[in-house]
């Protein structure tokens, strides 16, 4: 199995391109690879009959024309409603993928993938076994693959059963004892909470052999900050635009360099 951190982009598609597309779907997969991302990152739950799918929520109500409990509805149910119109009209009619679909849209763009395993109280070890079955069957093994999750039961399922595949802490704030949270769930990344970045922190974690994520990070000024005092990478709604700054500043510093040089 690839090891997915050495294979880090800098910026990672958010929900797909959710900036530019109705997140989770496969219109904002397309999207993220329309745009150049390299990565992407999407979420996974379960419908009631425990078919893994793309889905952030626990209800219905913001993202499709449905309402209540996504966990009650069985994926046929969920395969009907319209997950795209409260976007736009542009995309009435995009349906809740499941997670094999997904893959499948993936694959075409040769995207790696931050999978975040979001699982219901008392469904964690069953969200993250369903959904790694499943990426056994389909996933691309030359593609980069990592799982992230908040839900420490679904980290160590994920673990137990496909170790090979690296994992990512999801954390709002960074912890006071990071080093006791990542061993615990043995995972080779702390993914946070951009606004709660701590420069000196963070390069003490990278120091000590992880990697830093932040998410969601949509205005490049802060992602070039973010880069430039020690983030790994950032998770962005907008993708090309992100990716687009971050190599002008890049660009632009070796030029500012190179005229120092001449001096």
């Amino acid at each position: 199995m690839i090891n997915a951190y050495q294979q880090l982009p800098q910026v990672i598609g958010h929900r797909g391109a959710c900036g530019s597309a109705p997140e989770n779907t496969l219109a904002s997969i397309h999207e993220a690879g329309r745009q150049g991302a390299r990565w992407v990152e999407i979420d996974i739950v379960l419908s009631a009959d425990h078919v893994p799918m793309i889905f952030h929520d626990e209800t219905l109500n913001r993202c499709t024309d449905g309402a209540g409990s996504f966990y009650k509805q069985n994926h046929q149910q969920l395969k009907m409603l319209d997950a795209g119109s409260w976007y736009s009209s542009d995309f009435i009619g995009q349906s809740i993928p499941t997670l094999k679909e997904a893959i499948e849209v993936i694959a075409q763009y040769n995207m790696g993938l931050n999978l975040e395993i979001k699982p219901l109280l008392g469904l964690e070890v069953e969200t993250a076994t369903r959904a790694i079955e499943v990426l056994k069957e389909s996933w691309p093994p030359h593609l980069p693959l990592l799982l992230s999750s908040f839900n420490i039961h679904a980290l160590k399922t994920a673990e137990a059963l496909w170790p090979e595949v690296q994992r990512g802490l999801n954390v709002e704030v960074i912890p006071f004892n990071w080093q006791e949270r990542l061993a615990e769930a043995n995972c080779s990344g702390l993914h946070i909470h951009f606004p709660f970045f701590e420069s000196e922190i963070v390069q003490q974690i990278r120091q000590d052999g992880y990697e830093v994520l932040a998410f969601t990070v949509n205005t490049p000024a802060d992602a070039i900050e973010l880069i430039q005092n020690g983030l790994s990478a950032v998770f962005t709604d907008y993708p090309e635009l992100i990716q687009q700054a971050l190599e002008e500043n890049q660009a632009n510093s070796s030029e500012a360099v190179w005229g120092l040089d001449l001096i």
